[in-house]
């Protein structure tokens, strides 16, 4: 495989997950609008048709904030030019992130009738990792490692797009496997979840690792 594809190749996978992710972002951003505007109404649902507790405002009203907030901050354009506004959005952005995950982990134990016990597991196991990312990435900011940070900070990114990864793939799986009662609807829901998760590490994994060879990054960018 010559240079010029390689380089095409490491184009097109760029293209891929960033427009990917952002695309993600922007239904989750959608969502989550939707639910901040149901839920004084009692009228968002979750999964398997369960109403959400009104308390749960908080947690989307969080990741609302943080899907409009965190994508930008990976902009390098952004980090270069305005250092500042990077620093203090950022930090929101974190909060909002932690906000978020502590209150999502508390949802399948509140939401009425109880969800299952390998939901609930998985769940606090979810956002227990994303939290986990932000508060590295966090800590590396504040020794100035900033390449680790921004490793961290990807890979907080990528998981919380999971939420929406995880309906593109419950979908597939609905579609290809069935659903026909409630324990293989839950089970089907974890495992799109936790399928979804992987699938968005593995790309910022690969995007983190995977870098075009010296020659090819010499090459002009046309």
């Amino acid at each position: 495989m010559n240079r010029q594809e390689l380089l095409l190749i490491w184009k097109t996978f760029r293209v891929f997950v960033v427009g990917g992710l952002g695309l993600l972002y922007a239904i989750g951003l959608i969502l989550s609008a939707r639910a901040i505007f149901l839920l004084p109404h009692r009228k968002e649902m979750g999964p398997g048709g369960h109403p959400y507790p009104t308390w749960t405002v908080l947690h989307f009203a969080s990741a609302f904030l943080f899907a409009a907030l965190a994508l930008p901050q990976l902009l390098p354009v952004l980090r270069r030019r305005y250092p500042l506004l990077h620093r203090y959005s950022g930090r929101v952005a974190v909060f909002c992130g932690l906000v978020a995950a502590v209150t999502g982990a508390f949802i399948p134990f509140a939401v009425a009738p109880p969800r299952p016990l390998l939901e609930r597991v998985y769940i606090v196991v979810y956002f227990s990792g994303v939290a986990s990312f932000l508060l590295l990435g966090l800590r590396a900011a504040r020794r100035h490692d900033y390449a680790l940070h921004r490793q961290w900070m990807i890979r907080a990114v990528a998981s919380a797009g999971a939420v929406v990864t995880q309906r593109i793939v419950f979908a597939i799986l609905v579609i290809t496997c069935g659903i026909r009662h409630e324990a293989a609807f839950w089970t089907a829901f974890v495992v799109a979840f936790a399928l979804g998760w992987a699938i968005n590490l593995a790309l910022a994994e690969f995007w983190l690792r995977w870098k075009p060879s010296r020659s090819t990054k010499a090459l002009p960018s046309y």
